[in-house]
């Protein structure tokens, strides 16, 4: 008598369909985005840090390009120009773009951002389903964004202009930087460059 240990393609077919619809159905889940967000209307380039140890930090570039259709490609690079992440946002949902492979991290890096890029107070309209708690710190508030008990990103802002237009911090360097918080606690500083002519 002859044994088959090979399972029946069939069921091993269901199983991996079965598998896939679960990750991508986590993956899905995992996404936060505010209810209404405007694409940039022209190129937005960054400078983002992360902290790898007090004083230091590995620092990338970040372009969002807005595409046709209220779309924008979201381009994380290393120093050298080599893509680290490489991500479109269409219609509130995250697609893998180019040859980059997928990065969470970096998906979730960029929807702190578009959090950063909304004014504060319109956070709970925005954020419908998402608990926003306030910290008090000596170099500004913190706000912790969680949903269900998880948290999902610390954003530290930067000040505010007064109405003279001066900043109300005295370190001009680190006033324009938004510090990030990951829950997997990496931390980053997002820096504006200024647009080219």
């Amino acid at each position: 008598m002859k044994h088959n240990w090979i399972p029946d393609r069939s069921l091993t077919g269901a199983w991996l369909g079965m598998l896939l619809m679960l990750l991508l159905a986590g993956c899905a889940a995992t996404s936060v985005l505010p209810r209404q967000y405007n694409e940039p209307a022209q190129v937005q380039s960054y400078k983002l840090s992360l902290v790898t140890a007090p004083g230091q930090t590995e620092d990338s570039l970040l372009i969002v390009q807005p595409e046709a259709g209220g779309a924008s490609r979201w381009i994380q690079t290393n120093a050298l120009g080599a893509p680290l992440a490489r991500l479109s946002l269409r219609d509130g949902q995250w697609t893998t773009d180019g040859f980059a492979p997928p990065n969470p991290r970096a998906r979730q890096l960029f929807e702190a951002i578009i959090a950063a890029q909304i004014p504060p107070a319109q956070w709970p309209a925005v954020y419908p389903g998402v608990d926003i708690s306030k910290t008090p710190g000596s170099n500004g508030a913190a706000y912790t964004f969680s949903r269900q008990g998880q948290t999902l990103w610390s954003l530290q802002l930067p000040p505010v202009r007064n109405a003279t237009g001066t900043q109300q911090t005295e370190t001009a360097a680190a006033a324009t930087a938004t510090a990030i918080t990951l829950p997997d606690r990496s931390q980053w500083n997002l820096t504006p460059l200024p647009a080219r002519p």
